[in-house]
């Protein structure tokens, strides 16, 4: 499966990585042709042991359903009655990458937004691709990015690591600026209205029009390289699902698309499982701190070391689903049923396209001819390109259509026989072609697959070879020349080759058998829905809706309508609900050892200081500079900002005449500065009482905000208050920088113990095999992490002690004297580690609730918003309800009293 045809001569290797341990020792060398070479040896069949046996014992980790979601004594399913629906949910789509990277995801869009799903569906992704996702019906959110940059790039520097020119250019700054914004503008996409851009913000709206454009995502499907995913669906405890054109599970079926697999010792089927994390080690190293920036200072989460943030996806099993050919790729046997294969998802372009006349004569005159197009690649030198391209015609003496592509192929005056083409929809054009060549992409290369044509793949980079291969396995195409290497002659006995009966007949055969599977699609969106189990997210008084609210201390979840109607009746009060969390993403597992805690806690402080520093620069710069107003009017922070101090909301005196029952009334008319300020007491866990400090904070907040709006939007100062800015801006990024110093300080110990307590206790479970390691209580605050340390240290106890009986005994009776033998090394080794993590576990956690007790008033302001946002959709869909659905959810309430009344 391993590209032979890359070069890996010394001179094209940029980067090496060497990681040993007691199962293998392997050395990653970064290439220059977009792959990295992997070689691994020694102990290969330890590591094969190990591996098998991980596979079999390690618990399932990750998502969780909520702790409260545990057997009930009401029959709820007694009070929907036979209702079997499912309810309609928000979907936010976040894609990075090209356009044969969005396409795919368009009709799966389109399915989830149809009936039977009939969900609320909106794909986020860069803003070139508005028209084309709009066009086909779908809500477009822009977060940020241009592919055709990130194209020209990769290009430029198809490996891993950049080149000199490129990081002496300023390219290297630049796409990590760019990476940075688009995982705040995926965030964005999962709690804003509107489409992300800038003209849209600026568009004046009637309230009602507001409210409705209103969305908080309830799910998410992502591309894995857009990276923001799993960290926005742990902030807003949700399902995620990943959908992906390219293997990115390990596997030891094939290696990683970007893997280049050199001989060696070792099994290839080990080498292939390691080059999946290998992958995702390399690509943490280059994103960790822009990660660890946005879960920190966007999303107010915790930091994840890439020692063991890499690991996240296969650690906690999420669901994955791959839109390939199972004919071409069949699913590996030791893919989970969290994984799934569903087929090409193809976006049908032809019916209502409508081709020119010249392009139309071209067909006609002749005997089909060959397509050649690169797609979405930028090339540094197209005219050198189209000679190399005419040449291999002019050999061939073929017929063909050449597509310009963004790469701009083509002249003013192309040989006899070529026809330059624009855009047109592969799965019309392919049709009239006899023959297709590209550069790999998995969308091209699915199309032409489907369409029963031979395959020319010319790889330039990333997963290109990957597919490049896979097609000459399936006997679809001749082996894959990569871009570096394809000269007229190389390509013109490519071509050649396809044109031969045996690859066109396997084309023939393969496109036939495609063509009878299910869509693709459509799979993609039962897998989804099937994965995510709408049938748990139901509000259990209107089962058509989701449940946005639970009822404090009880299972009982229900959505935006049922509450409001419940509180126009008057039995329920904003001290009586919280925001539901449909799912915990466990992600506190940690390090998988102690030495590597040590050093994840190590790298991890470096880093806070390291931002401390890097912050404190880049704001004295701008400080000095005079150009206060940067990065904050280019974002959408003013709009919010204004529109938070708008209207209703500058009226702070009567906020304390608002009741903790909410009075029922249209939505448009109802002050948004009481609906904040009700959300920002439930956020404060203030919903209860009158907290005159608390309306006096959330006053000031208010009143503080207005200034910074009115003076960032007038920007009028004088010299002398310029200058007097630039001496109190200067103090201020000292003072702020000096705080963050000792925060980082402070932290140190408590990243330290805690990582070390996390490596003790993961330990015997990675290392030993050993599955009676318990999951640790997840800690949000004080009195949770002492009830984690003390918990942990008494279980750590027990199963320590009472496995030097239990370890012997079931590994004798599973394996006889060797089994007894394991099983002794297994309780050794589990009494040691699990003392030590009962010792270190008292400290660690303990000082992990109190710096997350701390760092609960500085995500209040976050929590506040979505409850704001909960709390104004409320208010429109119960106006919007109909008067028989708010009969029947008070009847449901009614069972449900009495029910818990009779339990």
């Amino acid at each position: 499966m391993a590209n032979t045809n890359a070069d890996t001569s010394p001179d094209r290797q940029y980067h090496h990585l060497n990681m040993s341990n007691r199962f293998a020792h392997s050395k990653v060398q970064v290439l220059r042709d977009g792959r990295f070479s992997l070689h691994t040896n020694d102990h290969s069949n330890r590591l094969q042991a190990y591996l098998e046996k991980r596979a079999k014992k390690r618990p399932l980790r990750g998502q969780v359903r909520r702790k409260t979601q545990k057997k009930d004594p009401i029959d709820y399913k007694a009070v929907l009655g036979s209702y079997e629906g499912l309810p309609r949910i928000n979907i936010a789509i976040h894609i990075v990458g090209s356009r044969g990277d969005v396409q795919p995801f368009i009709p799966i869009a389109q399915v989830l937004s149809k009936p039977p799903y009939s969900h609320r569906v909106r794909i986020c992704t860069h803003p070139v691709f508005k028209d084309l996702v709009e066009e086909n019906g779908i809500e477009f959110f822009s977060i940020g990015g241009d592919p055709a940059n990130l194209m020209a790039y990769m290009v430029k520097n198809p490996g891993l690591m950049p080149g000199m020119e490129s990081l002496r250019a300023g390219d290297v700054g630049k796409r990590r600026v760019e990476m940075a914004q688009i995982m705040d503008g995926a965030w964005r996409s999962c709690i804003e209205s509107g489409n992300g851009l800038p003209e849209d913000a600026n568009v004046v709206r009637s309230r009602r029009e507001e409210d409705m454009r209103l969305f908080i995502a309830d799910a998410i499907i992502a591309n894995p390289p857009s990276y923001a995913h799993v960290h926005c669906a742990e902030k807003l405890s949700i399902p995620l699902q990943l959908i992906f054109t390219m293997p990115w599970s390990p596997t030891q079926a094939f290696p990683h698309p970007l893997a280049n697999i050199e001989p060696s010792n070792v099994d290839p089927s080990i080498t292939n499982y390691l080059s999946y994390s290998m992958m995702e080690l390399l690509a943490w190293q280059g994103l960790g701190d822009i990660i660890t920036r946005f879960r920190v200072k966007t999303l107010n989460l915790d930091p994840i070391s890439p020692l063991w943030g890499h690991l996240l996806l296969s650690r906690m099993k999420v669901p994955f689903t791959y839109l390939w050919s199972q004919e071409l790729i069949p699913k590996p046997k030791d893919w989970g049923p969290h994984i799934n294969i569903a087929g090409f998802s193809f976006l049908p372009l032809a019916s209502s396209y409508q081709p020119p006349d010249d392009l139309m004569a071209f067909l006609n005159a002749g005997p089909p001819p060959v397509y050649i197009g690169f797609g979405s690649i930028v090339v540094d030198h197209p005219a050198e390109l189209t000679r190399t391209i005419f040449g291999a015609i002019k050999r061939t003496g073929i017929r063909a259509i050449v597509s310009k592509g963004w790469g701009g192929l083509g002249d003013d005056t192309p040989p006899e026989g070529v026809f330059m083409l624009g855009n047109c929809p592969h799965d019309w054009l392919f049709q009239h072609v006899s023959c297709v060549v590209h550069h790999g992409g998995a969308g091209t290369t699915a199309i032409g697959l489907a369409m029963g044509k031979p395959t020319v793949v010319v790889p330039f980079f990333g997963d290109q070879p990957f597919w490049g291969a896979m097609v000459f396995r399936a006997g679809a195409g001749p082996e894959p020349v990569p871009f570096k290497k394809m000269s007229e002659e190389t390509l013109a006995q490519s071509i050649s080759l396809a044109l031969g009966p045996e690859i066109q007949a396997a084309a023939e055969s393969m496109g036939k058998t495609i063509v009878k599977e299910k869509p693709g699609a459509a799979e993609a969106a039962r897998f989804f829905s099937e994965a995510i189990d709408l049938k748990r997210m139901r509000c259990y008084l209107s089962p058509e809706r989701v449940a946005v609210w639970r009822i404090k201390k009880s299972n009982v979840q229900l959505s935006n309508v049922a509450v409001s109607a419940l509180m126009a009746g008057g039995h329920l009060n904003f001290e009586h609900i919280k925001l539901i969390r449909h799912i915990d993403w466990y992600v506190d597992e940690g390090a998988e050892g102690p030495s590597t805690g040590v050093l994840g806690a190590v790298s991890e402080t470096v880093l806070n200081m390291s931002m401390s520093v890097a912050d404190y620069c880049r704001g004295l710069s701008r400080t000095l500079r005079g150009d206060l107003e940067k990065g904050y009017k280019d974002s959408f922070e003013l709009a919010h900002a204004k529109d938070a101090v708008h209207g209703d909301a500058m009226d702070l005196e009567a906020l304390h005449t608002i009741p903790t029952r909410i009075h029922i009334q249209p939505a448009d008319t109802y002050p948004h500065g009481r609906l904040e300020y009700i959300a920002y007491r439930m956020a404060s866990k203030t919903a209860r009482k009158t907290d005159k400090k608390k309306r006096q904070t959330w006053k000031q907040k208010q009143l503080d905000k207005q200034a910074q709006v009115f003076s960032r939007s007038n920007d009028m100062r004088s010299t002398i208050e310029h200058k007097h800015g630039k001496i109190h801006g200067v103090a201020h990024e000292t003072l702020h920088f000096a705080g963050s110093m000792l925060g980082a300080s402070l932290k140190a110990p408590v990243t330290f113990f805690y990582n070390l307590a996390n490596g003790c206790h993961n330990l015997p479970s990675y290392a030993f095999g050993d599955d009676t390691v318990r999951r640790r209580d997840k800690i949000t605050g004080f009195g949770s992490g002492v009830k984690a340390a003390t918990k942990g240290y008494g279980l750590n106890m027990y199963d320590g002690i009472t496995g030097l009986v239990t370890q012997p005994y079931q590994g004798a009776k599973k394996g006889g004297a060797a089994g007894f033998g394991k099983g002794v090394g297994r309780a050794i080794g589990g009494l040691i580690f699990k003392t030590l993590a009962a010792q270190f576990g008292l400290l660690g956690y303990t000082f992990k609730g109190f710096e997350k007790q701390v760092g609960k008033r500085r995500s209040r302001d976050l929590k506040a918003r979505l409850i704001a946002i909960r709390l104004r959709q409320g208010l429109m869909e119960y106006e919007n309800a109909s008067e028989d659905e708010k009969a029947l959810i008070m009847d449901r309430w009614n069972k449900i009293s009495r029910a818990q009344q009779q339990s």
